[in-house]
This record gives C-alpha cells, structure tokens and sequence, in this order.
C-alpha cells in the first residue's frame, strides 16, 4: 500500500470509529509533513482521498475538517428470528396502510418498491408511445397474447445465455408484471392447505400471494446482507411437509440482501434433494453495481 493510502486508511479509522467527530479539525497539510515525515504531495493525495470518499472537507483559510454531512455508520442488524412454526397469513390492513403511505407527496416511502414520479421522463415518454402508436401494426396486438410476443421471447432468451443460462424461447411466458408470473408459479406448485418457506423479513406481495392461495407460511431467517439461512431452510424442510420455496436471493426487499454465489449452489442442492422446487424472485437483479451481474 502507497504512503498516501496509509494516510488516508488511517484517518478513515479514526473517523469511523467516532475518535474523530464531525466538525473536528484534522492536521494541515503542514503539520501532517510535520509529524509524519511525508512530502507534502503525499499529505495532499491523502486528504483528497478522504475528500472523494466524503469524510472530510476543506474550508477557505482555515483547513481540513471531518465532514458535518458524514454519520458514523449503524449497527448491521442481526438475523431474523421468527417463529419455526408453518402459520396463516393475514397482511390485507398492512399492505393497504403500505401503499397509502405512497400517496404522500411529501415523504419518501420506504415501505414500497415504487420510485418517485418525479423521476421518470414523462413528456419524452409520451412522444414516444405516441409515435409507437403511429407506426403500429395492427397485428402486433393478436402476437402478444399468451405466451407473448416471440421477438420478446428471444430476446430474453439470450439475454439469460449471456448470464450462463442456456433457455428456449418455448420456456418463457410474458405476463402483465413479475407478480403475477410469482403468482401463476405457486398456483402450479400449490394446493389450498400447503406449506411453503418465504424469508424473514419478506416482500409484502408474497404474503399477499400466500394469503390469497390459501397457503401455510415457514418464515426462514434473512441476514440482512448474505440472505437466506441455508441451515435454518434445512431444519424448516425436516420438520414441515415443504411444497415450494419463494425466495428473492438477489438484492432482497426489504433488506437488500444479496446471497453469495457459494451459498447459492448450496440452496439449489439442499432443495434439489428433497425435490422441492424454487420460486425465485429476481426483480431486482439487474440493480446491480459494476461490471458483472450476480449470478
């Protein structure tokens, strides 16, 4: 590591840990050649280091400052820890007092999955549906029907073979949103009476959809950062009669956890064994940061 990392590594602990506060003065540039024997383009490397990550700031005459904007991080709240006992679903009153929260102009709904209005391109939008319109073959609307478009098929075809996942276009359906392709999934799976696992903490229209089915829930608990318990799900399985599973393993709602690739393998292998079939739930896998998408 580079002296100016160091430097920088440093202090990026001293903040963090709260020994350094925000609005404390940090060393100048002068002082830090001073006391550590560094050039002062090394000092200067380190502190714009701390600048880029938003940990400190520089004021006009007065020098370097732990940034009033940066929180010291909380605490990454533990697992889940519901009850093991397979239950009745009842969440109607939740999820309707959920979605009028997102009626509020004025608050930032955090129960839902629903981006602000503002920040879709509503006039560029309509140009284009209006266009599309325009130019429309009338029989594009009989080739979308059941099980959808073909072109759309194939694209998703090889958009999945470039993720490793070789698929027929035979194998894809097109529904009206992902929830109801979740809900036509544990209708197949699933008779009235029949158990299934869902995650602790849990999407709230999978509750809605077990609810609807007339289905029993196992509540396996969630890290809110590797995911689903893969022992817990294995005790689950021992203990209940298991149908299916509804798992979203790749950045989860509510939690955003994402299950690492190992662990990934190994719930396919535990489910496989007692030939249990995975719902999965992958709305959210493109969100992804960098170059790769999970897998």
């Amino acid at each position: 590591m580079t002296r100016y990392r160091e430097l920088a590594a440093e202090f990026a602990d001293l903040i963090r840990q709260g020994t350094l506060r925000p609005g404390d003065r940090v060393p100048s540039v002068r002082a830090l050649c001073r006391e550590r024997k560094v050039s002062p383009a090394t000092a200067m490397r380190a502190y714009e280091a701390l600048e880029a990550e938003g940990l400190i700031e520089s004021r006009p005459r007065s020098g370097y400052y732990v940034s009033a904007r940066w929180q010291r991080p909380h605490r990454e709240p533990e697992h889940a820890r519901p009850s093991s006992r397979s239950t009745r679903v009842d969440i109607d009153e939740l999820v309707f007092e959920i979605l009028e929260s997102t009626r509020q102009h004025t608050a930032v709904p955090f129960g839902s999955a629903f981006p602000s209005p503002m920040l879709f391109p509503w006039a560029k939008l309509a140009r284009h549906l209006g266009s599309s319109a325009r130019h429309m073959d009338p029989w594009s609307t009989v080739e979308s029907l059941p099980p959808g478009n073909e072109e759309l098929r194939r694209q998703i075809a090889q958009r999945y073979l470039s993720y490793g996942t070789p698929i027929s276009i035979d194998e894809i359906v097109i529904t009206s949103g992902a929830l109801e392709g979740l809900n036509l999934a544990l209708q197949i799976l699933t008779q009235p009476g029949d158990t299934v696992a869902i995650e602790s903490p849990s999407f709230y229209g999978c509750l809605q959809a077990v609810q609807a089915a007339g289905l029993r829930a196992v509540e396996i608990p969630t890290h809110p950062r590797d995911g689903i318990d893969i022992a817990s799900l294995a005790a689950a399985i021992e203990k209940h009669d298991i149908k299916a599973c509804w798992f979203m393993t790749t950045f989860q709602n509510p939690t955003g956890a994402l299950v690492p690739t190992d662990a990934k393998r190994e719930l396919v292998e535990v489910l496989a064994r007692h030939e249990i079939p995975l719902i999965e739930d992958d709305v959210y896998g493109e969100l992804y940061f960098g170059d790769d998408r999970p897998k």
